[in-house]
């Protein structure tokens, strides 16, 4: 099954690039799922606060039962109980954060749970360990885990081994091949692949805000895509594709014009 759509939903500057220029912010979710037929959408607002039960039942309202969501942990686990090495403290904020997610989980509607470490969290024997002990949790709790890197060094063969055996999801990235930045790679968890598509821009570490992710695909650049995300899927694997170059809408056409090439509709 291909799930494709986008990080986030709810842009200011995707009206009248994206969504119609009448558009209310209560009526987005509603129009990405029966105007562009998207039937995942990765939330991201929940990396910046812990989401409730409440917040994200009221979201699933608004879109029919065979849509899926993704949703991004939140940041106080990814980064700031690592940067600590606080185990005892992100566990902590997993029980909350399973505890907020339990309405989709009801409903057989979560997708995979994403954690996107930093570029400064790279390959060592006291993060191995934090990641081990945060996939034990969630195999025990029934949350599919996908693990996206930033820094290069986690490209080494061996690390997506250790995800895999871990029941984790390695995130297959898409970022401008610049510095020490997470290369793309197009390897998949055991049934699942999970892909973030970034964009390109070469300004990546100087832009500020959402310009990081001002960078509009060509056909090419998607053909690419697209022909991975068929392999997988001729697998028989589960594939989740989101676009997070959200600047001024780009996200939203690239999406529409992938599914396109893959066939979906």
């Amino acid at each position: 099954m291909l799930y494709l759509g986008t990080s986030g939903y709810h842009f200011r500057d995707w009206i009248g690039t994206a969504y119609p220029e009448d558009i209310k912010p209560s009526q987005m979710l509603s129009y990405y799922r029966s105007i562009w037929h998207f039937n995942t959408v990765e939330l991201n607002f929940t990396y910046y606060r812990m989401p409730d039960c409440h917040t994200l039942a009221a979201i699933s309202r608004k879109v029919p039962g065979d849509f899926r969501f993704a949703v991004k942990s939140p940041g106080s686990i990814t980064h700031e109980c690592w940067k600590s090495l606080d185990l005892d403290g992100a566990i902590k904020e997993l029980k909350t954060f399973k505890n907020a997610l339990a309405p989709l989980v009801s409903e057989g509607r979560l997708g995979p749970v994403l954690f996107q470490f930093p570029w400064g969290f790279r390959p060592s024997n006291d993060n191995i360990n934090y990641l081990k002990e945060l996939t034990n949790f969630c195999a025990e709790n029934g949350i599919n885990p996908a693990v996206e890197f930033r820094h290069s060094d986690w490209e080494v063969e061996d690390y997506s081994a250790v995800l895999i055996q871990y029941a984790a999801i390695p995130v297959i990235v898409d970022a401008p091949k610049i510095d020490n930045l997470f290369r793309y790679r197009p390897i998949s968890g055991e049934n699942v692949a999970y892909f973030r598509l970034h964009g390109r821009n070469v300004n990546w570490f100087t832009s500020e805000g959402s310009e990081r992710y001002n960078y509009n695909y060509s056909d090419d650049e998607l053909r690419f895509f697209a022909l991975d995300v068929i392999e997988f899927l001729s697998k028989g694997l589960d594939v989740y594709v989101y676009f997070n170059n959200c600047h001024m809408g780009n996200a939203v056409h690239n999406a529409l014009r992938l599914r396109e090439m893959v066939g979906g509709a």
